[in-house]
């Protein structure tokens, strides 16, 4: 679980500042968007998916990256702020961009291990 809280505040700046470059609104409203929409993926995680995620291998990115645009374009769509065109291509967008993030992350510490010790 701790991992998924670890990743949650960076995932949601990333998004926010995705939304906001992609013209969503002002960062404020982008920011409490991407926090919205990110809570909801958080929940389901939390609530189980997150361990089969984990477990699946090279395909768990690919699996986060399917659920979480699916969860967040419908918490998006359900707040009627924009086209649904704009919506789905600002959250894919947004979450391809977190995917490439941690793919670079998980790689990273693949290679070279954690950079804190306590880890």
């Amino acid at each position: 679980m701790g991992f998924y809280i670890y990743q949650f505040f960076p995932i949601v700046l990333i998004e926010s500042l995705v939304l906001w470059r992609m013209r969503w609104g002002g960062y404020r409203r982008s920011l409490f968007d991407s926090v919205l929409m990110n809570f909801a993926s958080f929940i389901g995680l939390l609530l189980g998916l997150g361990p089969y995620i984990a477990s699946s291998g090279p395909w768990g990115l690919t699996l986060f990256g399917t659920y979480s645009t699916m969860v967040e374009g419908a918490i998006v769509m359900l707040l009627e702020r924009h086209p649904a065109k704009k919506v789905w291509l600002s959250i894919f967008v947004a979450n391809a961009i977190t995917c490439i993030v941690l793919l670079a992350e998980t790689l990273f510490l693949h290679f070279h291990g954690p950079i804190f010790k306590g880890e």
